[in-house]
């Protein structure tokens, strides 16, 4: 197994409860790939801003909840304009937001009526009829105008809210990915581990055998003999034999890695850059459990939080503000982002692409070289559950393929 990120790491328990002996390779000095914490200055920094939907039903599978401390966000968001913000949020879940529910706002009445119809359309669906292809094959700004919405709430309400769970505010991401968080949003909660987003694959790892996991191993290509892996070799030389090699690692590392085991070429897939700002203050520069986002189409900064209202726990004696820029805003310099960033906030209070049509790539990397498998989200969705998923489906399919 190459990589200890989500996929990886349930890729690896799947086997190990299928008696398979297995080793997991991980580059860095310590396990979680992107969902990783940080600690600084007493401080818990997430390797960017991600949040856990408690109602994913393989990932949580999976996770021992209770022992995480989850701390949940309000189901809520400030959107935020030129004029002000408006608090738009999910009053079945949460009563307190009713009155914000029916009060004028950036989305008109008649909008928010559709917004219950989609709630409850997108509860209706198993997660496998939200990625049907009926929506699949359309974009998220399509489909919510055939739905009716107005091109204001669609530009002031959904392009930054997606902007925050998808790191696009494009909305061409395809309907299958809207209606599958949408759902995930209305049955459960949204939360982070109160220390951290980094604790949920530090449990995972640490249910593995002792030995399992081995970090700071970089792989340097994939070994290959009559068609078939037989194993890696590292960057220092030594080589790890195997039967099966899993390839659970970022998109652009495991093209890299195909390619030396003789795959010139594997379905690519286009990332999304995001960059987030970490602010340490005496008091909330934003108060609230609800997610801040901007509604500018030029903004800098997408989304923002104090996380210390979410979490006390990730800053101790202080107050915690993570400010997120996305796409082309995110390539900035620091010091650019970080103006920026300030002046934004003062002023108002690495996902992929999932473009319409992408096709689901499955655990086999090619006919032409056996016992070569990738797990990851790509094989389902840009998300902590497409991960697992991802993950379960690759150790599924090693199992199947015995040897």
């Amino acid at each position: 197994m190459v990589g200890a990120g989500i996929a990886g790491l349930v890729c690896a328990l799947e086997l190990t409860r299928a008696a398979r002996s297995v080793v997991v390779l991980e580059a860095e000095a310590d396990v979680g790939g992107r969902v990783r914490t940080t600690w600084r200055d007493g401080a818990a920094l997430d390797h960017g801003f991600q949040v856990l939907f408690t109602a994913y039903p393989v990932l949580t599978s999976y996770l021992d909840l209770p022992a995480l401390d989850l701390q949940p966000f309000r189901p809520a968001g400030h959107v935020v304009t030129s004029k002000g913000d408006s608090l738009v949020g999910d009053a079945l879940r949460d009563p307190t937001l009713l009155v914000d529910a029916i009060r004028p706002g950036v989305i008109p009445l008649t909008d928010k009526l559709r917004l219950l119809a989609l709630r409850q359309f997108a509860r209706r669906r198993s997660i496998e009829e939200c990625f049907a292809p009926q929506y699949t094959a359309i974009s998220t700004r399509t489909f919510l105008l055939q739905r009716g919405f107005s091109a204001q709430t669609i530009d002031g309400f959904f392009a930054p809210f997606y902007g925050g769970i998808l790191l696009d505010r494009t909305l061409t991401a395809h309907a299958g990915v809207l209606l599958f968080t949408f759902k995930m949003l209305a049955e459960g909660d949204t939360a982070i581990p109160a220390r951290g987003m980094g604790t949920i694959t530090q449990q995972l790892a640490g249910r593995l055998p002792p030995d399992t996991v081995r970090t700071r191993q970089r792989v340097e290509r994939v070994d290959t003999q009559n068609g078939r892996a037989t194993g890696v070799t590292l960057v220092d030389g030594t080589r790890v034999d195997a039967k099966h090699v899993v390839l659970a690692t970022d998109a652009p590392s495991a093209a890299l890695l195909t390619s030396t085991a003789g795959v010139p070429s594997v379905a690519s897939v286009l990332g999304l850059g995001s960059t987030t700002l970490y602010y340490s203050a005496r008091t909330a520069p934003l108060p609230g459990r609800s997610l801040w986002l901007n509604a500018d189409a030029n903004a800098v900064i997408s989304h923002a939080i104090t996380l210390t209202e979410v979490a006390p726990q990730y800053a101790s004696g202080k107050a915690l503000l993570a400010a997120t820029a996305v796409g082309v805003a995110a390539t900035q310099p620091d010091d650019v982002l970080d103006r920026a960033a300030r002046r934004e906030l003062s002023q108002t209070y690495s996902q992929f692409a999932q473009p319409p049509g992408m096709a689901t790539l499955g655990a086999e990397v090619s006919p032409n070289v056996a016992g070569l498998w990738r797990a990851s989200e790509v094989m389902h969705s840009s998300s902590l559950e497409g991960a697992a998923r991802g993950g379960k489906a690759a150790a599924m399919a090693v199992i199947g393929a015995g040897g």
